[in-house]
Parts: C-alpha cells; structure tokens; sequence
C-alpha cells in the first residue's frame, strides 16, 4: 500500500504499438539525502532509554535507467545509515530495486517489479500491518507479468508475485508467499473495462503449507482523463494445513485513483488473504489507506498519507471483533509534510509521522504495542 500505489493504481492492460527502433539510452542516477530527526520511540534506544532520541540519517541512491521506443527500466541501490545521537547506535539498511516494462511485440507485452529490503526497522516497510516485531527484517516482494492482447477489445494477463520475509532473531523462520494469477480484461467502451481472475496463493512457513483458490470480477473505470476507479471483487477457498481450520473468505478490493498536474490522490480499502508475515502461515487483513499530494508551484508542495489495517489468523478468526485480543493485530500509521524546493537538483522536506500499533497478537513474542512518533527535516540532492 505504501509508496508505490500511483504505479500499482494507475497500470492498465491496454498495450500500445511500440515506436520506431531506436537505440537504447542508459542515464545514470544518484541522489543523496541528508535527514534530521526525532524518533520517541523507546525501543530503538536499547533497554537503558529514558526517552526519544535525535537521529541523523544518510541515504544515498544509485541507479540505472534505460529507455528507447520499447523499453522502460528503473533501477536503483540505495543505502541507509541512522546515527542515533543518544545511545551511540549506528545502523545500515539495505534497499533495492527493478522495475522494467518492455513491448516485445505490438501484442505482447511484460513488466515487473522487484524490491529488496533489509532494515533494522520493520515499521519502515513499504506495506501496512504485519510488522509485529522490532527486530531487523529481510522482506522482498517481486512481481512479473505478461500480457497479451487476444483481440482489439480483449487483454490476457498471466502473472506471478513472490513475497518472502525473514524476522531476523532466533527462532524465527522464513515465511513466503506463491501467488500465479489469470487475467482477462474486456474494454467494453473507452471508460469501461471489464475483467475476470483466477488466483492461486501458497503460503510457507515453518515448514507447512497452505493454499487459497479464488475468482474474482473486475470493474475498471476511467472517470476523468486523470482520475480511475477499480473494484475487484470475489470467493476465495482457503486450505489450511492437516488439523488448522479452512473456509471461504471474501476478498473485496476498491481503489480510485488521481494522478493530475497539481493534485494527485489514492485511495484503497479491501479484505484479503495475505502471507509472507514471518510469524504466521496465512493471514486475513482489512486495510484503509489514503494519500495525496498538492502542488501549489513550481518550487512548493504538501503530500500527506493515512492508513488503517487489521490482521487476523485465517480464515477469518476473531474478524468481527475490533477490540484488541491475542489473535488480531491493528493499528494505524498518519503523516504528511511539505516540499520546498529550491532547483531541479536540490530540494527541502519537513515532515512528521505517527504510527500506533496495538493489540499485536502473542505468536509476534512483542510486549505492548509499537506506538512512535516520527518528526524529520531532511536535505535531497540529485546529482545526475
């Protein structure tokens, strides 16, 4: 849900005829950002914290990019370093990405996306819910898809994500989560398409194995040239491992999106099976999230972003109940800031973020809740 859901949102299956050969341009990307903040979360000061603490933290970012008439590829390495002024505590995080979009034909298209994380944050993640442990954390999620135009109003999509997660403490295992997919998309006018899905989801961990099967209607609706709804909608049949309880789960899934010249907005709400959790074989998860951002000019902009999640033991224990219980996690993450900037290179933020998270169940080993607040300024330089 975090950071990406422009992308995600806004990517159609309609594919384009490629433009004339031409040769390939590779530009290479670096950018620096310099950070200041306070962090009053207890726990990231070691057991002798009395209070929050002011960080520094560096981040540079290397990268890639390629394009010519057919391809589209972004890719990037960037590490974080967190100097925690009160405790004398130096950590360094690990991000890592690829995305590429290449038309291999006037009718056959593939895309993927991968990312790679190690953090000694697991709130820092790029997904809602889930981190139920203060614990460094290995998380990687990767997406490729192919798709195919049938006819001049029918698209076939085939597709696979991957996720796999690792809670980095003894005893903790590796989780991961399979999920193929089948996809046709109809576009019964220029605004309307419809569509149909088969997916298959296997979730690992420790050792057992359980699956999903669902179907699941599609509704694609272009409201305004910048503004699109989707709503997908269906049974899925969970599976659970020899002597865990199995059932039906709706899987329900509503987003519109915005990306215009001064304003852009997204919004998700949903109900699914998630995996890849790193404490648990499947989950189910309610999520709400809502981002924006306002362009006022050239040089000065305000974004602001706001989620809900709950996550629950499969099929559906404990779902209709909202207080905190062993079973269900829930919480909410809230933020925003604004963006000066005084070049095409150099650019200003301050922003502030909380983050509440309570009622962890007891498989995560966490005692009370994550409940931070997060205010930074911060420095972006791009060099190239």
């Amino acid at each position: 849900m975090k950071g990406d859901w422009k992308k995600w949102l806004l990517t159609g299956l309609m594919l384009t005829a490629p433009a004339a050969s031409a040769a390939t341009v590779w530009e290479p990307r670096l950018r620096i950002s310099a950070e200041e903040r306070y962090d009053d979360d207890l726990r990231l000061g070691g057991a002798d914290a009395t209070g929050g603490q002011l960080m520094t933290k560096l981040s540079p970012r290397v990268g890639v990019q390629g394009r010519d008439g057919r391809l589209d590829l972004n890719s990037f390495y960037a590490a974080d370093v967190l100097m925690r002024h009160g405790s004398g505590k130096v950590t360094l995080d690990h991000r890592g990405g690829l995305e590429l979009r290449h038309l291999l034909s006037r009718r056959l298209r593939v895309d993927s996306n991968v990312r790679v994380f190690r953090v000694t944050d697991p709130m820092s993640l790029p997904r809602d819910g889930l981190a139920r442990s203060t614990s460094p954390t290995f998380y990687t999620q990767a997406r490729v898809g192919l798709t195919g135009r049938a006819t001049d109003r029918m698209d076939v999509r085939v597709g696979y994500g991957l996720e796999a997660v690792r809670i980095l403490e003894d005893g903790q295992k590796a989780g991961y989560a399979h999920t193929p997919s089948l996809e046709l998309m109809y576009r019964t006018t220029r605004r309307l398409t419809l569509g149909m899905e088969y997916r298959y989801q296997g979730f690992l961990y420790d050792n057992e194995l359980s699956q999903s099967h669902g179907v699941a209607g599609t509704l694609r609706y272009r409201l305004t040239r910048p503004t699109t709804f989707i709503a997908r909608a269906g049974p899925v049949r969970y599976l659970a491992p020899t002597g865990q309880e199995g059932g039906w789960v709706p899987r329900v899934n509503l987003e519109l999106a915005r990306e215009g010249e001064l304003f852009d907005l997204g919004i998700a709400v949903g109900h699914d099976l998630v995996g890849a959790s790193g404490f648990a074989n499947a989950l189910w998860a309610d999520y709400a999230t809502v981002s924006l951002a306002r362009r006022f000019n050239h040089q000065l902009s305000a974004f602001g972003a706001a989620s809900f999640f709950r996550n629950g033991r499969a099929p559906g224990r404990d779902w209709s109940t909202f207080s905190s219980t062993p079973l269900v996690s829930q919480g909410y993450a809230v933020g925003g800031g604004v963006e000066y900037r005084f070049s095409r290179q150099v650019a200003a933020q301050g922003a502030v973020d909380r983050i509440a998270q309570v009622g962890v169940a007891d498989s995560a080993g966490v005692a009370g809740d994550l409940t931070r607040n997060v205010f930074a300024v911060r420095l972006i330089v791009t060099a190239w």
